[in-house]
């Protein structure tokens, strides 16, 4: 490279531009007149001119979709002369915002300057992004390459929830204008309004619902809600007296969106309970006996006080004794009782909406009681036989004078499968059972036993083998699809059925 300054004889310093920064050179000088030049001088030393930033942007850069959250950005890394300072110090300032976004960019800094790609993380779904890269070293920052612009992918989003009672077994969302009559045992939500269309990430199919029973190992529930134009749905089937959480998702044709978070929780209001159960007599004499229950399964609100009420079965309600015991009591005992007589006993919870429904036991004053009897040979009329279900009936045995209070159903499937319990909790007055859940064109044995305060009986005979009817099929068929070999000619092509 040569550079030349005219008529300047007596100069005795020159600038030499156009050099590249953080680089070596060295010189030579020639001093020329109108004869001709003179021979070259010897070689400076080596000069390094100062870094400077870099003057060119990476080049062929490229922005594709990754996911939902994020997007690839791909470049050509700068060439090694065009750092312009240490290359230890080079690396890239990657600028991404939202397309057409007058806010502030964000910033990501990559140190290794061999790098050519990066994956731009924590995007919103179904957003457009412009991206931009600079090279940078330790002197500062270089031009901006030309802005690149990508999509992430569509997925749902979240919508925000607000509750408040309506009635028992109900839940609805404000505001309740949007919904117009609800039936008792309903729970409804409304989205006072819809996704903003910036979380939108595509275009909204519709909602869905998501709710179960806090702390509870109960099953999930998802209500869906075709179409986005809808802003509310009823949920039927809640508990009453029941913490629900709830929450609602937008889904797209991609798939489902977070859902809102945090779940809202709300209860259902309360309402008089269900039946104590477990009723059981552990302790009985000729004059006296021990009763012992559980809370009912279904409180539906606060237990207030359990009420006894017992008297001989010959003698009517009229005459009954009634006793109102504190919410923690779980045993009663009664004195005074007539030997060798059957009493009625009755027991009821209450919550502040009243007393529910009671759950009755006999018991015999006595001190001859024995374990049951065993069932006769459980039977099943052939025209009580469907594809899923059979129709079981037996003759109950002795009591043992104390009376029954559950049924044991269990059943084996043909030809060698083990005894399971099907039921363990049939009604103590029943003499027929509909077993469910079974398969189609199997065949099934059964056998009963009956339990009483004193113990379990040993299980009947066991049923003869029956076979249940035959059902369509389940699933829908596997379609596999051979492609024809060069010398299968003429075969049919395989078709699936509409």
């Amino acid at each position: 490279m040569v550079h030349q300054v005219s008529n300047e004889p007596e100069a005795r310093s020159l600038e030499v531009p156009g050099l590249n920064p953080y680089t070596f050179y060295r010189f030579r000088m020639r001093q020329v007149n109108i004869v001709g030049t003179s021979p070259p001088s010897q070689p400076s030393r080596k000069i390094q001119t100062l870094p400077a930033p870099p003057d060119m942007a990476p080049a062929n850069v490229t922005l594709r979709t990754a996911s939902e959250t994020s997007l690839w950005l791909r470049w050509m890394p700068l060439p090694e002369w065009e750092y312009n300072g240490n290359a230890e110090q080079v690396g890239y300032r990657v600028q991404y915002s939202r397309a057409g976004s007058q806010g502030r960019a964000l910033i990501h800094i990559i140190t290794d300057r061999l790098e050519r790609e990066f994956t731009i993380e924590d995007l919103e779904e179904w957003t457009e992004y412009e991206v931009r890269v600079q090279a940078v070293n330790g002197i500062g920052t270089g031009p901006l390459s030309q802005p690149v612009r990508g999509r992430t992918r569509e997925s749902g989003e979240l919508i925000i929830l607000q509750l408040q009672h309506l009635k028992p077994n109900t839940i609805t969302m404000d505001p309740p204008t949007c919904l117009p009559s609800l039936p008792p045992l309903a729970a409804s939500w409304c989205a006072g309004q819809e996704v903003p269309e910036p979380d939108r990430n595509g275009l909204i199919l519709g909602y869905k619902v998501v709710h179960k029973e806090k702390d509870s190992d109960s099953a999930v529930h998802f209500w869906t809600v075709e179409g986005n134009a809808t802003r509310s749905v009823q949920l039927t089937g809640l508990g009453k007296y029941v913490l629900y959480e709830i929450q609602v998702l937008a889904f797209t044709r991609i798939g489902d969106g977070r859902p809102s978070s945090p779940p809202i929780l709300e209860r259902t209001l309360d309402d008089v309970p269900g039946p104590p159960v477990g009723i059981l007599f552990p302790e009985v004499r000729t004059t006296s006996v021990r009763l012992i229950w559980q809370s009912p399964s279904q409180p539906n609100g606060i237990i207030l006080a359990y009420q006894i009420t017992y008297h001989l079965n010959s003698t009517n309600s009229n005459a009954a004794t009634v006793d109102v015991l504190n919410p923690s009591a779980r045993q009663y005992m009664v004195t005074g009782l007539k030997p060798e007589s059957v009493y009625v006993f009755r027991i009821t919870a209450q919550t502040r909406k009243g007393w529910g429904e009671a759950a009755e036991a006999l018991v015999v004053t006595t001190e001859k009681r024995a374990r049951p009897q065993p069932t006769s040979r459980p039977t099943v009329p052939q025209k009580d036989v469907q594809a899923r279900q059979v129709l079981l009936s037996w003759e109950p045995g002795s009591d043992g004078l104390s009376p029954v209070r559950y049924y044991t159903v269990q059943l084996r499937e043909l030809p060698e499968s083990n005894w399971t319990v099907h039921s363990a909790s049939v009604n103590h007055e029943a003499s027929s059972y509909i077993v469910s859940r079974l398969k189609p064109f199997t065949s099934y044995q059964f056998r009963v036993k009956a339990t009483n305060d004193i113990g379990d009986s040993e299980y009947s005979e066991e049923s003869e083998a029956i076979t249940t009817l035959q059902d369509a099929p389940d699933e829908a068929p596997r379609i596999l699809v051979r492609h024809a070999a060069h010398d299968d000619v003429g075969a049919d092509p395989l078709e699936a059925p509409l």
